[in-house]
């Protein structure tokens, strides 16, 4: 089996709205080998990993997945149900998966479910082996060994608790989340509205007050002196400071390191100097200075503070261990730390108990060490602090926080200065009220860790996430910007721009996305094809962009899925065959599938705007939660006689031509067609329907209809702002059009346009894209032929696994066959070249039809004109 291609899906997709990673896989000499034509194969499988046989599959019953082994399924299916299988086992939530047949014979997608990346690919190369090893009949296969790979991928690389806890929350909330890079920082919103978090600090966190709470004596001056209560203590610098200052302090007493975070070499309860004395010893020679304090009787807690609330309050219990009278300490924490809720680091629920000097230096204290033996029964606790951190448990306490602490909590955060704050305190009962004498503050947190509230050892879990979302984010609308996406066959770019023309003023600064570039306002920022996810994605990350108008292509959505889970306005221009037979999208229908997408993630306050007069288009309101508003260039259409009747909203041009809009029944007359540039006088039955669509988006934005008039009049289908859209320039008594029509739909558009302008010859330039199948090739110089008195056939720069010349000739012979006299034809490879051909066998009075590839091509054709180096003829 070899593995072709591998695609991560990271936002909704043909597939799935979940991220889904697809696989195009090559099954070789299995295509011929269905399950149940490989002898044992079934049993093996089953006893290789057991769960297999409770798979539901397609079937909707457990144990479906067994049956389809039985009767005889293929090998792409079956790792499919192996990759989720594997995930599961590795505590990753996997459920979806589908394995589609490819044309090809022996050629399959298969997609799953994945929460991260390499771990999500792992399962599947995991699920190769195994297969392999089964086929070649291997007696034995450890599967334990892949998934704990499969595991130690997914907590390697996914997001820690706390940080994972904030980006389920806004999930869940509906609002942009994104991790930006390896580490913790996410970023939540977008455009003009975004925010970011790092851990649990947030970007409305007063650096001052973190650089606070990181000065542990700094820290305790202040709340000093607000009179909220602290331990005495001082600085020590060398060992003769920490033994004068407990001269001077008196015992019990802690000492941590100034500089020190998540309870790292803290020291607790040091009775005498005897205890002292063993304590020195070991501390961390690294080290420059501690804090010497006052050791407080009572429990430790933390109490998490959001925007001046106390939203989860925790008490926490050091780590500790019981003996049996046989293993040392060394063993019995290594076995505690075999515990399925213990992980490295903040990965899991607990945290591993460190072997590290925090606990040989509070071992020490007691003369004891790694190799002490306890006795059968005894408790040993063996961290002097109750840090998760360091291996500490932690009870829910929260509903059992007394008013007078909570409101010392929130003064501590204040008087700090922070927005997100972890109080911890020493106290002997929180329930009581507060007695200064009986409690101490001992640490403020900035980026407190959240996760010992969302996995609490014992009592209710408390959604911190949920707080510090709604606290940077009261609503969705607050997070996100608009997001209009513009997806269809052809029309896609024209309407993208004026929608972001419509939308555009002093106030409203639009980024947009189209095939010719990545704009925020009027500034370039990327040229090129820019109608993808990453595109899209530059966009919505930019701190400037109030408004996303995006261009959104097939080929992104097949890449990457969506660049957005959801957007305000969906807009479906039409669907035609186009790039049938490339990456699974095989039939018409497909294809449909995939545009439609658009209109499904349309949010249920948003809208979808569908052209009436492509059916395929129209039926799209069945899967759209958004309001449906039609379009129409026809009166009369069925769809939009319906909608005006029922009082919906609805744009169409009338029996006069004029473009009106209806809404609660009420007909509103827009403008005359033939007054609007971009419908080049009424003639461009295509531009018009993308003018309604733009019209439809922006109304839905708040724009007036006395903007629109102005600005739809002001849109000129120029270089400027219609870049290669029926660009038309008047040249020597010829006229030329430039156009980017490239499929059977578009190019039609572009000759019912023409066919009522005064012209001798139609002279045509054309390239067919090498990725096309032949029969569309075909059909696109049938089209051309049909319409042509010359036929200028160019290749493009990029042949896309062609033969030069192989794709020119094969449309060269079509329109031959179509009836186009074979000295009509020419072929002209370079584009710039093809151009000139056309300029030379042309006529005065004849109109020159310039279907570019490169635009750059077109702008030296005219220069070439302008500077009279082409013969006049």
């Amino acid at each position: 089996m070899i593995i072709n291609r591998v695609r991560f899906l990271k936002g909704p997709n043909y597939f799935a709205y979940t991220p889904t990673i697809c696989i195009e896989l090559d099954i070789e000499e299995l295509e011929k080998q269905p399950s149940d034509a490989i002898p044992g194969f079934n049993e093996k499988l089953l006893k290789t990993l057991p769960n297999l046989g409770s798979h539901t599959c397609s079937q909707g019953y457990q144990g479906g997945f067994a049956e389809r082994l039985k009767r005889g399924t293929w090998m792409g299916h079956i790792l499919e149900h192996m990759t989720i299988e594997l995930q599961n086992m590795a505590g990753i939530n996997a459920i979806r998966g589908k394995t589609i047949m490819m044309k090809k014979q022996g050629f399959y997608y298969v997609t799953y479910d994945y929460q991260e990346p390499k771990s999500g690919l792992q399962a599947f190369l995991a699920a190769k082996e195994i297969v392999e090893a089964i086929l070649n009949d291997e007696k034995h296969i450890n599967v334990q060994l892949y998934v704990n790979q499969i595991e130690q991928l997914y907590y390697k690389n996914k997001l820690g608790p706390s940080t994972e806890a904030i980006y389920q929350a806004a999930h869940s909330k509906k609002i942009p989340v994104e991790r930006i890079g390896e580490e913790s920082l996410l970023r939540l919103g977008t455009g003009s509205r975004q925010k970011y978090v790092q851990a649990t600090i947030s970007s409305q966190t007063s650096n001052i007050a973190v650089e606070n709470s990181c000065d542990k004596s700094l820290t305790k001056a202040i709340l000093k002196g607000c009179s909220l209560p602290v331990p005495e203590g001082e600085i020590a610098y060398s060992i003769e400071d920490i033994f004068d200052s407990a001269d001077r302090l008196g015992f019990p007493l802690v000492i941590k390191p100034y500089n020190g975070r998540q309870g790292q070499g803290v020291i607790t309860h040091i009775k005498n100097k005897d205890e002292l004395f063993n304590v020195i010893h070991c501390l961390d020679s690294h080290v420059e200075k501690y804090i010497v304090e006052r050791h407080f009787e009572g429990h430790d807690y933390r109490l998490l503070i959001v925007n001046g609330e106390l939203t989860a309050t925790s008490l926490r219990l050091p780590p500790y261990v019981i003996g049996n009278g046989k293993e040392t300490l060394r063993r019995l924490i290594e076995k505690e730390n075999l515990n399925s809720l213990r992980g490295d680091g903040h990965e899991k629920p607990m945290s591993k108990i460190p072997l590290t000097h925090t606990v040989t230096c509070y071992l020490e204290k007691s003369n004891r060490n790694l190799d002490t033996i306890p006795k059968q029964g005894e408790l040993v606790q063996v961290v002097g602090n109750a840090n998760l951190s360091t291996g500490g448990k932690a009870i829910d306490v929260t509903d059992q926080v007394h008013p007078t602490i909570r409101n010392m909590a929130i003064a501590a955060a204040k008087a700090i200065g922070l927005d997100i704050a972890g109080i911890d305190l020493i106290c002997q009962d929180i329930s009581k009220p507060f007695n200064h004498l009986k409690t101490a503050i001992i640490e403020v947190n900035a980026a407190p860790g959240i996760r010992m509230h969302h996995y609490p050892s014992e009592g209710k879990k408390r959604d911190v996430g949920k707080a510090i979302v709604d606290y940077l984010f009261p609503t969705r609308e607050e997070a996100a910007i608009p997001i209009i996406a513009v997806t269809g066959t052809n029309g896609k770019t024209t309407t993208t721009r004026l929608v972001h023309y419509f939308l555009s003023d002093v106030k409203t600064k639009v980024g947009m996305t189209n095939s010719d570039g990545v704009y925020i306002g009027e500034e370039v920022l990327v040229q090129g094809d820019c109608s993808g996810p990453i595109s899209a994605r530059t966009i919505l990350a930019h701190p400037e962009v109030d408004v996303a108008v995006l261009e959104t292509a097939r080929g992104g959505i097949l890449r990457e899925g969506l660049a957005f889970r959801q957007c305000d306005v969906g807009i479906i221009t039409n669907v035609s065959e186009d790039h049938l037979g490339s990456d699974g999208i095989e039939t018409l229908d497909d294809l449909v599938k995939l545009k439609r997408l658009v209109a499904e993630v349309v949010q249920k306050t948003g809208y979808c705007v569908l052209n009436a007069d492509d059916p395929n288009v129209a039926a799209m309101a069945e899967y759209t939660d958004g309001e449906v508003i039609y379009t129409s260039t026809y009166a009369t259409q069925p769809l939009v006689r319906a909608a005006i009747n029922e009082g919906r909203k609805v744009w169409f041009v009338d029996e006069q031509g004029i473009i009106s809009y209806s809404s609660d029944g009420v007909i509103h007359q827009f403008m005359d067609c033939t007054q609007i540039p971009i419908t080049i006088s009424g003639m461009a039955r295509h531009n018009i329907a993308n003018l309604l669509q733009a019209l439809a988006a922006a109304h839905t934005q708040g724009i007036s209809m006395e903007e629109l008039r102005k600005k739809a009049i002001a849109f000129m289908p120029d270089k400027k702002l219609s870049k290669g859209r029926f660009n038309l320039k008047k040249l020597k008594e010829r006229t030329v059009i430039i156009d980017y029509a490239h499929n059977v739909a578009g190019l039609q558009a572009i000759f019912d346009t023409v066919s009522a302008y005064n012209r001798n010859h139609i002279i045509t330039v054309l390239a067919g894209p090498g990725d096309r199948i032949d029969e569309e090739l075909i059909r696109l110089s049938e089209v051309v032929a049909k319409h042509s008195d010359l036929f200028i056939i160019k290749e493009d720069d990029d042949l896309r696994g062609r033969v030069p010349l192989e794709v020119a000739k094969l449309l060269r012979d079509a329109a031959i066959e179509e009836g186009l006299h074979k000295d009509k034809t020419y072929i002209v490879p370079n584009e710039l070249d093809a151009f000139i051909k056309a300029w030379e066998v042309s006529q005065p009075g004849d109109l020159l039809l310039f279907f570019y590839t490169d635009f750059d091509y077109v702008d030296q054709f005219f220069e070439t004109v302008s500077k009279n180096l082409l013969p006049k003829k």
